[in-house]
């Protein structure tokens, strides 16, 4: 036999009589069964009944008419050439805003003139690890001594990069750091 919640499924089905003969007799021997699903199978036919009985409503043939009216003379309006114009002026907008961005891009890449150097370029940059028991404080004070100073980092592997304030750092300043207690390590950043 067939569960209770596949024979609800069947009901609505059973009411509009569109029931295969194994399905209905299944249904009929529920409802005989069950007096809750022969209520509901009342619900269910009082609810047909009610929907079937209302009156559809049309506009008739005057609304047809009117709604035929008002797509014909959508359809006119857009081949008049009205409906074109923003689309039109759209694009031309769009082709000044790429010509004008073009133009300067172009502009803007020929800065390599005299005097023009990159900001962080890293020539003549140490790349040092501080010791993890060095306090910021010994560190600024080591670095200040050597006229030096810490110019990027830390990287994710605690690598950070170390400049002279003249320039580059001198052998001398490179064999300071190697010699020290602070730093673990320090190479040149060629």
């Amino acid at each position: 036999m067939t569960d209770r919640s596949d024979i609800e499924a069947l009901l609505p089905f059973y009411a509009n009589g569109t029931l295969s003969e194994a399905e209905r007799a299944e249904v009929e021997a529920a409802l005989r069964d069950d007096p809750a699903l022969e209520l509901e199978l009342s619900a269910l036919r009082a609810m047909r009944d009610t929907l079937q009985a209302e009156e559809t409503r049309s506009p008739g043939e005057f609304g047809l008419a009117r709604l035929m009216r008002s797509v014909e003379e959508e359809g006119r309006s857009r081949s008049s050439g009205r409906g074109l114009q923003p689309a039109r002026l759209w694009r031309i907008a769009a082709v000044i805003a790429i010509a004008a961005f073009l133009a300067q891009s172009v502009f803007l890449l020929d800065r390599g003139g005299p005097g023009y150097e990159l900001a962080g370029d890293g020539a003549g940059a140490v790349r040092v690890t501080f010791d993890p028991d060095a306090t910021e404080a010994e560190i600024r004070a080591f670095l200040t001594e050597l006229e030096l100073e810490i110019t990027g980092g830390p990287s994710a592997l605690g690598l950070y990069d170390i400049m002279a304030l003249d320039g580059e750092v001198s052998d001398e300043d490179m064999m300071a750091l190697q010699a020290s207690p602070l730093i673990e390590t320090a190479t040149r950043d060629d």
